[in-house]
Protein backbone atom coordinates (compact mmCIF):
# COMPACT_ATOMS: atom_id res chain seq x y z
CA UNK A 1 0.00 0.00 0.00
CA UNK A 2 1.15 3.51 -0.94
CA UNK A 3 2.15 5.33 2.29
CA UNK A 4 2.42 9.13 2.48
CA UNK A 5 2.79 11.68 5.01
CA UNK A 6 -0.42 14.20 4.75
CA UNK A 7 0.09 16.93 7.69
CA UNK A 8 -0.89 19.32 5.35
CA UNK A 9 -3.72 17.95 3.82
CA UNK A 10 -5.16 16.27 7.28
CA UNK A 11 -7.68 19.22 8.27
CA UNK A 12 -9.29 18.89 4.67
CA UNK A 13 -9.58 15.15 5.27
CA UNK A 14 -11.12 15.42 8.62
CA UNK A 15 -13.94 17.53 7.21
CA UNK A 16 -15.12 15.04 4.93
CA UNK A 17 -14.23 11.69 6.74
CA UNK A 18 -14.77 10.44 10.74
CA UNK A 19 -12.82 8.63 13.29
CA UNK A 20 -13.24 5.37 13.65
CA UNK A 21 -12.78 4.14 18.02
CA UNK A 22 -9.71 1.95 17.98
CA UNK A 23 -11.02 -1.53 19.62
CA UNK A 24 -10.00 -5.03 19.72
CA UNK A 25 -8.93 -7.67 17.13
CA UNK A 26 -11.08 -10.64 16.08
CA UNK A 27 -9.95 -13.92 14.48
CA UNK A 28 -10.93 -11.98 11.23
CA UNK A 29 -9.72 -8.75 11.09
CA UNK A 30 -7.66 -7.84 7.73
CA UNK A 31 -4.11 -6.19 8.39
CA UNK A 32 -4.03 -3.46 6.73
CA UNK A 33 -0.46 -3.60 5.88
CA UNK A 34 -0.76 -7.16 4.23
CA UNK A 35 -3.04 -6.15 1.55
CA UNK A 36 -1.74 -7.79 -1.57
CA UNK A 37 -4.15 -5.07 -3.59
CA UNK A 38 -5.73 -1.65 -3.27
CA UNK A 39 -9.01 -3.96 -3.10
CA UNK A 40 -11.02 -6.09 -0.48
CA UNK A 41 -14.11 -7.75 -1.74
CA UNK A 42 -17.16 -7.86 0.54
CA UNK A 43 -18.71 -11.20 1.18
CA UNK A 44 -22.51 -9.46 1.46
CA UNK A 45 -22.53 -6.63 0.00
CA UNK A 46 -23.58 -3.21 1.77
CA UNK A 47 -23.56 -3.04 5.22
CA UNK A 48 -20.66 -5.96 5.15
CA UNK A 49 -18.80 -5.29 8.22
CA UNK A 50 -14.52 -5.07 8.45
CA UNK A 51 -12.21 -5.20 10.91
CA UNK A 52 -9.01 -3.73 9.76
CA UNK A 53 -5.65 -4.03 12.03
CA UNK A 54 -3.63 -0.72 11.99
CA UNK A 55 -1.23 -1.90 14.47
CA UNK A 56 -0.28 -0.72 18.17
CA UNK A 57 1.22 2.44 17.48
CA UNK A 58 -1.70 4.02 15.83
CA UNK A 59 -4.07 6.71 18.14
CA UNK A 60 -6.37 7.59 15.68
CA UNK A 61 -8.01 6.05 12.43
CA UNK A 62 -9.98 8.57 10.29
CA UNK A 63 -11.99 6.95 7.25
CA UNK A 64 -13.99 8.30 4.16
CA UNK A 65 -15.91 6.50 2.06
CA UNK A 66 -17.57 7.10 -1.09
CA UNK A 67 -20.20 5.62 -3.58
CA UNK A 68 -18.87 4.50 -6.98
CA UNK A 69 -19.99 2.46 -10.38
CA UNK A 70 -19.11 -0.99 -10.91
CA UNK A 71 -16.51 -1.00 -13.93
CA UNK A 72 -18.41 -2.44 -16.50
CA UNK A 73 -21.09 0.55 -15.94
CA UNK A 74 -18.06 3.29 -16.09
CA UNK A 75 -16.81 1.56 -19.19
CA UNK A 76 -20.15 1.57 -21.03
CA UNK A 77 -21.00 5.15 -19.95
CA UNK A 78 -17.14 6.15 -21.14
CA UNK A 79 -18.13 4.27 -24.74
CA UNK A 80 -21.57 5.83 -24.98
CA UNK A 81 -20.25 9.36 -24.40
CA UNK A 82 -17.24 9.01 -26.62
CA UNK A 83 -18.84 7.27 -29.68
CA UNK A 84 -22.43 9.25 -29.80
CA UNK A 85 -20.71 12.28 -31.22
CA UNK A 86 -18.74 10.68 -33.62
CA UNK A 87 -21.03 8.33 -34.74
CA UNK A 88 -23.58 11.53 -35.57
CA UNK A 89 -20.49 13.23 -35.66
CA UNK A 90 -10.52 14.29 15.54
CA UNK A 91 -9.78 13.01 19.00
CA UNK A 92 -6.61 11.17 20.02
CA UNK A 93 -5.86 9.11 22.28
CA UNK A 94 -4.48 10.10 26.03
CA UNK A 95 -1.98 6.82 26.25
CA UNK A 96 -1.39 3.92 24.37
CA UNK A 97 -3.72 1.26 24.30
CA UNK A 98 -1.61 -2.01 23.16
CA UNK A 99 -4.52 -4.35 23.30
CA UNK A 100 -6.79 -2.52 20.84
CA UNK A 101 -4.92 -2.70 17.56
CA UNK A 102 -8.43 -2.26 15.06
CA UNK A 103 -10.98 -0.45 13.83
CA UNK A 104 -14.40 -1.63 12.13
CA UNK A 105 -15.91 -0.35 9.18
CA UNK A 106 -19.39 -0.89 8.26
CA UNK A 107 -19.73 -0.87 4.30
CA UNK A 108 -22.38 2.12 3.86
CA UNK A 109 -22.50 1.53 -0.36
CA UNK A 110 -22.91 -1.35 -2.68
CA UNK A 111 -19.64 -0.22 -4.06
CA UNK A 112 -17.38 1.97 -2.91
CA UNK A 113 -13.88 3.98 -2.32
CA UNK A 114 -12.45 3.96 1.04
CA UNK A 115 -9.68 6.42 2.49
CA UNK A 116 -8.02 5.27 6.02
CA UNK A 117 -5.88 7.33 7.50
CA UNK A 118 -3.85 6.56 10.21
CA UNK A 119 -1.84 8.43 12.77
CA UNK A 120 0.60 6.98 15.01
CA UNK A 121 2.54 8.15 18.15
CA UNK A 122 4.93 10.62 16.65
CA UNK A 123 1.90 12.18 14.87
CA UNK A 124 3.01 10.28 11.52
CA UNK A 125 -0.17 10.31 9.02
CA UNK A 126 0.07 7.31 6.64
CA UNK A 127 -2.99 6.80 3.69
CA UNK A 128 -4.33 3.84 2.51
CA UNK A 129 -6.78 3.51 -0.60
CA UNK A 130 -8.69 0.87 -1.65
CA UNK A 131 -12.05 -0.36 -3.47
CA UNK A 132 -14.39 -2.15 -1.23
CA UNK A 133 -17.45 -4.22 -2.75
CA UNK A 134 -18.64 -7.52 -3.99
CA UNK A 135 -16.37 -9.42 -6.76
CA UNK A 136 -16.71 -8.11 -10.24
CA UNK A 137 -16.28 -9.99 -13.24
CA UNK A 138 -17.20 -7.92 -16.25
CA UNK A 139 -15.20 -5.36 -18.27
CA UNK A 140 -14.51 -3.88 -22.11
CA UNK A 141 -11.19 -4.03 -23.56
CA UNK A 142 -9.80 -2.89 -26.89
CA UNK A 143 -8.81 -6.13 -28.67
CA UNK A 144 -5.92 -5.43 -31.72
CA UNK A 145 -5.26 -8.34 -33.53
CA UNK A 146 -1.37 -9.12 -34.43
CA UNK A 147 0.31 -11.18 -36.69
CA UNK A 148 4.09 -10.14 -35.37
CA UNK A 149 5.17 -8.86 -32.27
CA UNK A 150 7.36 -6.63 -34.20
CA UNK A 151 3.90 -4.81 -34.26
CA UNK A 152 4.54 -3.87 -30.54
CA UNK A 153 6.97 -1.53 -28.57
CA UNK A 154 7.60 -1.91 -24.76
CA UNK A 155 8.32 1.07 -22.50
CA UNK A 156 10.81 0.11 -20.11
CA UNK A 157 10.27 2.91 -17.82
CA UNK A 158 6.61 2.61 -17.26
CA UNK A 159 6.87 -1.73 -17.83
CA UNK A 160 3.58 -1.10 -20.21
CA UNK A 161 3.09 -2.86 -24.09
CA UNK A 162 2.07 0.08 -26.50
CA UNK A 163 1.24 -0.89 -30.48
CA UNK A 164 3.29 1.30 -32.74
CA UNK A 165 0.97 2.93 -34.56
CA UNK A 166 -2.91 2.44 -34.50
CA UNK A 167 -3.76 -0.23 -36.15
CA UNK A 168 -6.45 -0.46 -39.44
CA UNK A 169 -9.07 -2.76 -37.73
CA UNK A 170 -9.42 -3.35 -34.21
CA UNK A 171 -12.48 -4.80 -31.87
CA UNK A 172 -13.94 -3.80 -28.79
CA UNK A 173 -14.25 -6.87 -26.05
CA UNK A 174 -16.75 -8.06 -24.09
CA UNK A 175 -15.38 -9.67 -20.79
CA UNK A 176 -15.95 -12.12 -18.51
CA UNK A 177 -12.94 -12.64 -15.84
CA UNK A 178 -13.08 -15.60 -13.61
CA UNK A 179 -11.45 -14.08 -10.89
CA UNK A 180 -12.05 -10.14 -9.50
CA UNK A 181 -10.84 -7.22 -11.99
CA UNK A 182 -9.62 -5.33 -8.94
CA UNK A 183 -7.20 -8.24 -7.61
CA UNK A 184 -3.67 -8.80 -8.37
CA UNK A 185 -3.58 -12.73 -8.07
CA UNK A 186 -0.25 -14.88 -7.82
CA UNK A 187 0.92 -16.88 -9.99
CA UNK A 188 -0.23 -19.83 -8.07
CA UNK A 189 -3.39 -18.67 -8.66
CA UNK A 190 -3.45 -17.80 -12.46
CA UNK A 191 -6.39 -19.20 -13.33
CA UNK A 192 -8.60 -16.42 -11.81
CA UNK A 193 -6.60 -13.87 -14.45
CA UNK A 194 -8.22 -15.99 -17.27
CA UNK A 195 -11.19 -14.49 -18.83
CA UNK A 196 -13.74 -15.16 -21.33
CA UNK A 197 -14.69 -12.82 -24.50
CA UNK A 198 -17.06 -11.68 -27.60
CA UNK A 199 -15.53 -9.45 -29.49
CA UNK A 200 -16.41 -7.49 -32.41
CA UNK A 201 -15.25 -5.26 -35.11
CA UNK A 202 -15.42 -1.54 -34.54
CA UNK A 203 -16.62 -0.20 -38.11
CA UNK A 204 -19.53 0.86 -39.08
CA UNK A 205 -20.87 -2.87 -40.02
CA UNK A 206 -19.59 -4.38 -36.74
CA UNK A 207 -21.45 -7.55 -37.88
CA UNK A 208 -19.43 -8.54 -40.25
CA UNK A 209 -16.69 -9.02 -38.13
CA UNK A 210 -17.22 -11.08 -34.52
CA UNK A 211 -15.75 -14.17 -32.44
CA UNK A 212 -15.24 -15.56 -29.05
CA UNK A 213 -12.23 -16.00 -27.40
CA UNK A 214 -10.19 -16.58 -24.62
CA UNK A 215 -7.98 -14.01 -22.49
CA UNK A 216 -5.17 -13.55 -19.76
CA UNK A 217 -4.37 -10.60 -17.56
CA UNK A 218 -0.74 -9.40 -17.93
CA UNK A 219 -0.53 -6.52 -16.07
CA UNK A 220 -3.18 -3.23 -15.49
CA UNK A 221 -4.98 -2.44 -18.66
CA UNK A 222 -2.66 -4.97 -20.60
CA UNK A 223 -4.12 -8.78 -21.88
CA UNK A 224 -3.36 -11.14 -23.98
CA UNK A 225 -5.84 -12.97 -26.19
CA UNK A 226 -6.77 -15.80 -28.78
CA UNK A 227 -10.05 -15.90 -31.00
CA UNK A 228 -12.01 -17.81 -33.46
CA UNK A 229 -13.61 -15.06 -35.43
CA UNK A 230 -15.92 -15.19 -37.92
CA UNK A 231 -15.41 -12.26 -40.82
CA UNK A 232 -18.75 -12.15 -43.73
CA UNK A 233 -17.91 -12.71 -47.30
CA UNK A 234 -19.64 -11.97 -50.49
CA UNK A 235 -19.89 -14.78 -52.97
CA UNK A 236 -20.45 -12.67 -56.54
CA UNK A 237 -21.46 -16.12 -58.24
CA UNK A 238 -24.68 -17.03 -55.85
CA UNK A 239 -25.36 -13.61 -55.08
CA UNK A 240 -25.11 -14.52 -51.59
CA UNK A 241 -23.00 -14.12 -48.28
CA UNK A 242 -21.22 -16.83 -45.87
CA UNK A 243 -18.72 -16.19 -42.79
CA UNK A 244 -15.13 -17.37 -43.01
CA UNK A 245 -13.61 -18.79 -39.67
CA UNK A 246 -10.38 -18.05 -38.75
CA UNK A 247 -8.23 -17.62 -35.75
CA UNK A 248 -6.95 -14.52 -34.40
CA UNK A 249 -4.07 -14.15 -31.88
CA UNK A 250 -4.08 -10.09 -29.96
CA UNK A 251 -3.42 -8.27 -27.45
CA UNK A 252 -6.02 -6.30 -25.55
CA UNK A 253 -6.03 -2.46 -23.89
CA UNK A 254 -8.69 -0.99 -21.47
CA UNK A 255 -11.08 1.03 -22.96
CA UNK A 256 -9.03 3.86 -23.20
CA UNK A 257 -7.21 3.06 -26.00
CA UNK A 258 -10.50 2.43 -28.09
CA UNK A 259 -11.56 6.04 -27.59
CA UNK A 260 -8.52 7.37 -28.36
CA UNK A 261 -8.48 5.11 -31.92
CA UNK A 262 -12.32 6.28 -32.70
CA UNK A 263 -11.62 10.01 -32.36
CA UNK A 264 -8.76 9.10 -35.46
CA UNK A 265 -10.66 6.80 -37.16
CA UNK A 266 -12.81 7.48 -39.96
CA UNK A 267 -15.97 4.86 -39.60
Amino acid sequence: MKKIFISILLPFFIIYAKELPLIKCNNSAIDINKLKSERVISPNGQGSEFYFKVGNKIKKVIIDEKPRASQISKDLVRLIQTSMPIIFRNKSLNENNYTKECVLYKQSFKRAYVQLLTIDNNNNSTLYTFKVGEIEHLYLTTDMPISSIKELSYNQETQTLYEKKQPSAFYLGVNYKLGDIYTNYSIDEFYNDLSLKAIIKVSNKPTKSMGLGIGYHLSKGIEVFIAKVWTQYSNIDIKGSGYTPTTTYGISFDLNKALDWLQNQKL
